[in-house]
């Protein structure tokens, strides 16, 4: 059958707040008008084309449609208590007829079929109506080239960016410019082009002070602080060389301000001063003797009896002193490696429960930071598989106990 009877499955649902319908074969949403206390609705992957009849669904909170063949988004305006939608993998080639639903906070528009090329767009009405209660966007692959149309999401948390067409850091930058996006915590543009441009990671970290987690890795406050550091160094340098040199021809990056100006120098080479005037001034041996016209002949310098000094190493430990604030650790001599056997039940058993006690850690961190509603489940899924996992071992370490030794 083309459509599912919903009346059929009416006298159960009606005084439910959850209904399920996972079916492949259902195209059109009906016969669910009495479900008044309806709060999260699941119409996954079917065959759906139309959002239409949910004009009674004023208590909904999660819209499941993911995965259908939806081309518009239509006949939101009902659902003004929407938390969670859930619209990815459809047609769609405009989000809007958000208006109505500001208390949206998790929008998930992923993977639309999209023409060749076309780039996902976002309705300006709808972005504002929900620009300061969306905390979660994920629009990844659906070809976008201007992430900096999301700036104006004021508490946006986590932003989902991957596999899509973005190559400048511009735009991203963007996002971050002007106090934006301060709440962002979580940032993914794996799959762009400009993710994978030379020192990306540096000026992302840079332009958001808040961000803990860049493409799955972590930013650690020691990162940032080498960063700022260095460039605060390289800007030091910079203003020393234009007050020696005001005359001197201009640097490609010279005139552009903040980061953006940094980087465009450093992309370009470490600009020395003093490098630059020794090579402008004449070498020793072309400067004529007093009274001739010739150029002198100089004995040439064979070298005394210093070693040579590596500069590669100089560099690192200065990098090392900005790192660490002149408190540079002392590395600990490495014990010799031992050869690896494979991992005994004991020592694997302690493994895992040290995995779940660091989850447990973890969990207790973001709860108390206000972020556990975001971990909670994850979390919570992941501590159930090891437990798992314990009790397998725990099963291998008691038959290896009365396992009869080999002969």
């Amino acid at each position: 059958m083309s459509c599912v009877d919903f009346q059929a499955c009416f006298h159960t649902f009606q005084h439910s707040t959850l209904h399920v319908l996972h079916s492949e074969a259902t195209t059109q949403i009906e016969g669910l008008e009495g479900c008044m206390n309806l709060a999260c609705l699941y119409l996954y992957e079917n065959k759906i084309r139309e959002i239409v009849n949910l004009d009674f669904a004023l208590n909904l909170t999660h819209l499941y449609i993911q995965d259908n063949q939806i081309a518009v988004m239509e006949n939101l305006e009902s659902l003004p208590n929407l938390r969670k939608l859930f619209i990815g993998g459809n047609a769609i080639t405009e989000i809007r007829g958000l208006e109505n639903c500001n208390q949206l906070q998790e929008l998930h528009v992923q993977a639309q079929r999209l023409p060749e090329g076309q780039p996902l767009l976002f309705a300006e009405s709808s972005i504002d109506a929900i620009s300061q209660s969306l905390l979660v966007l994920n629009t990844q692959k659906n070809n976008i080239t201007q992430p900096s149309q999301f700036r104006i999401l004021a508490n946006l948390e986590r932003l989902d960016l991957s596999m899509n067409k973005i190559t400048s850091f511009e735009e991203v930058g963007a996002l971050f410019a002007d106090g934006c996006c301060m709440n962002m915590g979580v940032l993914e543009t794996k799959g762009n082009p400009v993710s994978k441009q030379h020192k990306f990671r540096d000026y992302v970290v840079i332009m958001s002070p808040t961000l803990y987690l860049l493409d799955g890795k972590e930013i650690t406050q020691t990162e940032r602080q080498f960063l700022v550091n260095r460039e605060a160094a390289k800007a030091r340098a910079r203003r020393h060389h234009d007050g020696m040199d005001m005359m001197a021809p201009q640097h490609p990056g010279h005139g552009l301000g903040g980061v953006e100006g940094q980087l465009l120098m450093e992309s370009m080479g470490d600009h020395d001063p003093v490098a630059e005037r020794a090579r402008a001034r004449p070498h020793i041996d072309q400067v004529p003797h007093k009274g001739s016209s010739a150029i002198a002949e100089r004995e040439v310098y064979t070298g005394g009896s210093e070693p040579y000094r590596n500069r590669e190493e100089d560099k690192e430990r200065l990098q090392q002193h900005m790192q660490y604030n002149g408190d540079v650790p002392v590395p600990q001599p490495r014990a010799e490696s031992q050869p690896q056997g494979e991992e005994q039940p004991q020592e694997e058993f302690g493994r895992v429960v040290k995995e779940i006690e660091e989850r447990r850690e973890f969990l207790e961190d973001m709860r108390a930071a206000g972020r556990g509603g975001e971990y909670d489940a994850m979390i919570k899924a992941q501590i159930a598989e090891k437990v798992q996992e314990l009790e397998v071992i725990d099963q291998k370490i008691a038959q290896d106990s009365v396992a009869p030794p080999a002969e």
